[in-house]
């Protein structure tokens, strides 16, 4: 029995630590920083964007890019890599890239599809304020805070223009429609357009003398090209004449500053967001107030419209996503979890809890708990900004020291109000719970410690400090009060809790945190000086100084043993010190922003960081105490096949994790690693070593890891066999590695061990000679360069038999070949319908293919292929298929498909039923019209060659007895 209850332990501790909650599946939790266990918020919301195709939704967050479906607003991906946070976000025409612009001073570009960051463009000397993709998608334009515009090729990353007339930052960038013109909006009060091609400054927009009479943040292109909307201080919107310069309009309303404007698809409307809650939404040929969007609790920062022009999105400091319905003003949905700095966090005694508290700007906090396991909000109380929190030790209680100057206790359970105690004058920075419960020290701006009994409510002492007091601590005991800050005297000051006497002063810099060792000897504290330092609590005597830190120490903890010290700062980072020998044991990187807190969980297994990112991380504690003895093992873990050959792009590549020389195994876990630009995770299974029940605990796929584990409670295997099989799905052929690390196996008594390891490798394929295009498959593409190189010789790769010309033969070869691929996987028969042969061309090859009668079997198998092509290139029946792109600016194809021959004529249609275009295609024969070679085309102009408005437009298709009819949008 005793041996079980071991196992059932080390299980339990085994899936904390490979699976440490039960929402790691969660996007949120896939892209966790290397030591993190779990991310609680999401990061702050800078700028929200619609990809063009309408399909995904893009926030600009402190910790990276997040993509929603917008079909289900669920996570899709995080795109992770930026060291500070994004700021602005960008689609490609396509929806198939992303450019985001970082306070790490860089541009990055991301592939939406895979996920793969592309490019760093790395020549901006600050912030990125704003990006932009140009309407054909080769240029990105950035502006920044080092005054400059920058123009970059989107496919090479290489820097094209600088463009650098602006004397302050420049918030804001947009291409007009047709790409020529880029405006950018400064702080020096300016908006000005610029040639994008050249460079050239082409115009200033000025109101009269006084220029844009404020700082612009915002600047927009109507659709059709012929105004500019800006936004900036001073409450209004200006709309100027993009070629005269003139100003047309000036829209008054909202308060203090304009941060986003857009103009509707159809040109017609404008939307602003602004510090005030409400977004408004007016006739941007009048200006007058149509809707106004209304119930977010804070400053709306970043509006956008859908492409098709029926919805709104909006982002707020209130750290929610709203979407909401363009015509009515109705809220259709709201995306949650995104947050504002965490200045404070504590865990709860029983260590099942986290209460944060932070920022929500416009003198708004918050105060949320979090439950460790979920990662659930389960209480959100809003209150001013809130600098300091901290559970009462018997976890009833928290305590609150916030901006509105007051120390609030709150119920732990449901979040209600206990008891506000005032008198401090200034913000409160600090507050602490004696180890009794009783009471509450608090240290605030106004120049005082307070000890306040919470029976009664009162004052009992306050200790007067020559300056701001950052941080105050009890001792174990609850007899002395240490209390650091701003000081001049730049000291930690020990208190007396029980009379109030300042009983010993120690010099040293402005002290942000200080803390008791759980013995009470010591005192660690982190100041402005980089360092943090650890003092004797009796003498004074400075004891140990810790110097990784490049930044200010913002916070420190002692873990419970007192072994060890935790130090959070300025840089970003969170560092674990060995209390005794002051030796760094870890370093934790991945906050884009200022670390504000550091806390230990009650038995010292985790550390929780909170930081100016929006965001609390849980990092995992490597003790002494943890579970079990590791010891080595002649067991070999690899994975099978060692080496193997790149399938083709699009199909799967199962691996598995085979384990030799087992014994007396009872559960394992194990970190598989790959390259994620060749590879994706899709799913993995236990395997069939372990004995019959075994518990597979689900995987966690994270960047480019998957993390495994599993146990069996009846029993233990020894020998030879699969632990488990992995499933990936190739996005590239291309040689890679799949690796293995913290592999640890572990037998029914609770013992652990770590086997030998054995990597495998991913190959590229023999190249087949039917493989004319080398991608790793024979397909239509290969089908189509061989016809494209009809008649050449000499040496071609399209010649597959080698016999010095390409013709018919290697034609239906590669036919023949259909499908394979250099693994020997089957493949896909279409991948690209932009190179798809047309059903004639396909005809007239199976008809010389015929009329050569070759015997050969490979030959004959070509024919039945282009028999197969061909049938599939005869549609069943006549067809109007939808255009693209749609919506469009300023042409489009208009695809369809024809079951028998017919005389084919396309008509254009205004919203109101007059014919504005009319197109006679000829007589058709039977044939998938679809690719751009072969669909219809419309330039967007009327029948006298004049450009149509934007609009909504209906198109018509007569192909015989056939008619059909489908709708298309113009946006400009």
């Amino acid at each position: 029995m005793k041996n079980l209850l071991t196992m059932i332990l080390t299980v339990l501790f085994m899936i904390l630590a490979v699976v440490p909650n039960t929402f790691a599946q969660d996007i949120s939790q896939r892209y966790l920083p290397e030591g993190a266990i779990a991310r609680l918020g999401k990061g702050t919301i800078e700028e929200v964007a619609y990809s063009p195709d309408g399909t995904l939704l893009a926030v600009a967050s402190s910790i990276g890019i997040w993509l929603y479906d917008t079909e289900t607003y669920q996570e899709v991906a995080l795109f992770v890599g930026h060291t500070e946070g994004v700021n602005s976000v960008s689609f490609s025409p396509d929806s198939s890239k992303i450019a985001s612009g970082s306070r790490d001073e860089t541009v990055r570009v991301w592939d939406t599809q895979t996920n793969a960051l592309l490019h760093t463009l790395t020549e901006h000397t600050d912030w990125i304020n704003s990006v932009a993709f140009s309407p054909d998608g080769t240029k990105i334009a950035s502006g920044s805070r080092d005054n400059t515009v920058r123009l970059w090729d989107a496919k090479t990353g290489e820097t094209l223009q600088t463009l650098t007339e602006h004397t302050n930052y420049v918030n804001s960038v947009a291409f007009s429609p047709d790409g020529t013109k880029i405006a950018s909006g400064s702080g020096d009060e300016t908006v000005r357009l610029w040639d994008a091609q050249t460079g050239e400054l082409l115009q200033t927009l000025t109101e009269s003398a006084r220029r844009h009479a404020a700082r612009v943040f915002s600047v927009a292109f109507s659709p059709d090209g012929t105004k500019i909307a800006s936004g900036g201080l001073g409450n209004t919107v200006r709309v100027w004449d993009a070629q005269t310069e003139e100003l047309l309009q000036t829209i008054r309303g909202g308060t203090d500053r304009v941060y986003r404007i857009a103009f509707s698809p159809d040109g017609t409307k404008i939307i602003s967001a602004s510090w005030s809650k409400i977004v408004a939404l007016r006739d941007a040929q009048t200006g007058k107030h149509l809707l106004s969007l209304e119930g977010h609790t804070n400053t709306v920062d970043s509006v956008a419209f859908s492409p098709d022009g029926t919805k709104i999105v909006t982002g707020s400091w209130d750290g929610t996503v709203r979407v909401w319905d363009a015509q009515t003003g109705g809220l259709l949905q709201t995306i949650t979890g995104h947050t504002l700095a965490v200045y404070s966090i504590a865990f709860s005694p029983d260590g099942t809890k986290i209460v944060s508290g932070g920022q929500n700007l416009l003198s708004d906090g918050i105060l949320r708990l979090w439950d460790v396991q979920t990662g659930e909000a389960l209480i959100t109380k809003s209150t001013s900004d809130i600098y300091s929190v901290a559970f009462s030790p018997d976890g009833t209680k928290i305590a609150s020291g916030s901006r509105d100057n007051t120390v609030r206790l709150w119920n732990a359970q449901t979040g209600g109000d206990l008891q506000t105690l005032k008198g401090h004058t200034r913000w409160v920075y600090s507050v602490a719970f004696s180890p009794d419960g009783t009471k509450v020290a608090s240290g605030s701006v106004d120049k005082t410690v307070r000890l306040w009994d919470l029976q009664t409510g009162w004052i009992l002492q306050t200790f007067v400090v020559d300056t701001w007091s950052y941080s105050v601590a009890f001792s174990p005991d609850g007899t002395k009060i240490a209390s650091g800050g701003s000081s001049l005297s730049k000291s930690i000051s020990l208190w007396d809790a029980k009379t109030g006497e300042l009983m010993q002063t120690v010099p040293t810099s402005y002290v942000y945190s200080v803390a008791f060792s759980p013995d009470g000897h010591q005192i660690v504290s982190g100041g402005d000086d980089n360092t943090v330092r650890l003092w004797d609590a009796q003498t004074g005597e400075l004891l140990k100084t810790l110097t990784v830190h490049t930044a200010d120490v913002r916070s420190v903890s002692f873990s419970p043993d007192g072994h060890q010290i935790v130090s959070g700062g300025d840089d970003n980072t969170v560092h674990l010190w060995d209390a005794e020998t002051g030796a760094l044991l870890q370093t934790l990187e991945g906050h884009t922003d200022t670390v504000y807190s550091v806390s230990f969980s009650p038995d010292g297994s985790r550390i929780a960081s909170g930081s100016r990112d929006g965001t609390v991380l849980l990092w995992r504690v490597m003790s002494a105490e943890q579970p079990t003895e590791v010891s080595t093992t002649a067991a070999t873990l690899n994975i099978s096949p060692a080496s193997v050959a790149s399938p083709a792009i699009a199909e799967p590549l199962e691996l598995s994790l085979n384990i030799t020389g087992g014994e007396a195994v009872a559960g394992y876990q194990a970190t598989v690693q790959f390259d994620f630009t060749a590879l994706r995770y899709v799913e993995s299974a236990n395997g069939d070593y372990l004995p019959a029940g075994a518990f597979f605990i689900p995987a966690v796929a994270k960047g480019n890891t998957v993390q495994l584990a599993a146990s069996s409670l009846t029993g233990d295997s020894n020998g030879d066999g699969t632990l488990a099989t992995i499933t990936f799905e190739v996005i590239a052929v291309r040689p890679s590695t799949v690796t293995l690390s913290d592999v640890l196996l572990t037998d029914s008594a609770g013992g652990t061990t770590t086997p030998e390891i054995e990597n495998a490798e991913i190959t590229a394929p023999t190249q087949l000679p039917e493989d004319v295009n080398g991608d790793g498959i024979v397909n239509i593409v290969d089908l189509t360069l061989v016809a494209s190189n009809f008649g050449k010789s000499g040496t071609n790769a399209a010649d597959v038999n080698g016999d010095g010309v390409v013709n018919i033969v290697d034609l239906t070869l590669v036919a023949a070949a259909f499908g394979n691929t250099a693994a020997g996987a089957p493949g896909i028969l279409f991948r690209d319908h932009e190179i798809a042969p047309t059903r004639d061309q396909v005809l007239q090859w199976l008809q010389e293919a015929r009329r050569l009668n070759l015997a050969d079997s490979d030959f004959q198998r070509g024919i039945v292929v282009l028999e197969s092509l061909l049938k599939a290139l005869t549609p069943k029946t006549t067809a109007l298929l939808p255009n693209y792109p749609n919506p469009f600016n300023p042409e489009t194809w208009i695809p369809y498909q024809l079951a028998k021959p017919a005389a084919v004529t396309l008509t254009f249609y205004a919203s109101d039923g007059t014919v504005v275009r009319t197109l006679s295609l000829g007589h058709q024969p039977i044939g998938i019209y679809q690719d751009k070679s072969r669909a219809a085309y419309w330039d967007g102009k009327n029948a006298l060659g004049e450009p149509v408005a934007s609009g909504v437009y209906f198109y018509t298709l007569t192909a015989g007895e056939f008619s059909a009819t489908r709708k298309m949008l113009i946006k400009k």
